[in-house]
């Protein structure tokens, strides 16, 4: 969820707010997202993964994951920052466009750097070994089967996913917003409450509807599942309708939806503690002198 907040920071606070955030926001939901991805594998290796238990192994990944939100936070602030700068006017702003188009160049490349670690991650949930190992010897393992392509495994769907989730989110909260400002008397605006309220269904609508993409991504960053579909995404949509069912297509919604809907009660108030845990980095000799372009709402993204 969206930090609305006024305040203003330089961009290694912000970075550093993010990251925290982040991080903390993955430790308290990965087991719902380690039951969201065990749900989409093939039923046979769930079969064998067994049921886990209130153990260590709900976190089987969660190192992996918040490295790569580490990661993804840093090249989407970076990247958007620069951007912002080489595209403002010589009044310092930018265009609803131009802000849109850094945006998405920015998204784009906070995909690309993700997608290795998702195909860590899917390797470490779906390892029948009793310890997996850690993040960069599942990356090394992976180049050797596969070879360097092969940390990017997964990578048109994880785009798909990302795009269209923005998109429905967009779309759904922007029509919602219509709807619930229609009962607002003329002059009030929509109070917070109601706000955070139609930011949440915003984002259960794009849940449900990428929620396919979401299965195809995992299949195709599982050894197994890539090797049955020899790669392509369309034939492991197909096989997974015609031999699982179609709601396979849809495994792993429940947790999915829990763990936007915690994020979303949590997320604001985990980035404004981190902010202002991270307030010294503001207190340098001349960092106030490098205010960032990133909003708020970009960095708690």
């Amino acid at each position: 969820m969206s930090a609305h907040t006024s305040q203003d920071g330089s961009l290694p606070r912000l970075l550093a707010a993010g990251i925290l955030a982040g991080t903390a926001e993955i430790g308290l939901t990965y087991p719902l997202e380690y039951h969201k991805v065990r749900s989409q594998l093939p039923t046979a290796l769930i079969d064998k993964i067994g049921r886990p238990a209130l153990t260590l192994k709900l976190f089987r990944g969660c190192g992996t994951m918040m490295l790569g939100n580490g990661t993804k936070t840093v090249v989407r602030f970076v990247t958007y920052d620069f951007l912002s700068k080489q595209i403002a006017d010589e009044n310092g702003q930018i265009s609803a466009p131009k802000s849109l188009a850094a945006g998405l160049l920015a998204g784009f490349l906070e995909s690309t750097v993700l997608v290795p670690f998702e195909v860590a991650k899917i390797r470490q949930i779906s390892s029948l070994a009793t310890s997996p190992p850690g993040t960069f010897a599942t990356f090394k393992r992976i180049v050797q089967l596969h070879g360097p392509l092969g940390l990017l495994y997964g990578f048109f769907p994880t785009l798909l996913r990302q795009g269209a989730a923005s998109a429905v989110r967009f779309t759904a909260y922007n029509s919602l917003r219509q709807m619930a400002d229609g009962f607002v008397t003329p002059g009030d605006r929509l109070s917070p409450a109601w706000a955070t309220c139609l930011e949440l269904l915003a984002s259960y609508a794009a849940v449900i509807t990428t929620m396919p993409i979401d299965v195809v991504k995992t299949r195709m960053q599982t050894l197994s599942g890539r090797e049955a579909a020899r790669g392509n995404n369309l034939l492991c949509t197909y096989q997974i309708f015609t031999t699982e069912g179609p709601r396979k297509l849809f495994s792993g919604m429940m947790p999915r939806l829990f763990r936007v809907t915690i994020s979303s009660m949590v997320m604001f108030s985990f980035y404004e503690a981190a902010f202002k845990a991270v307030s010294f980095i503001d207190e340098r000799p001349g960092a106030r002198n490098s205010k960032s372009e990133i909003s708020q709402p970009l960095a708690a993204k």
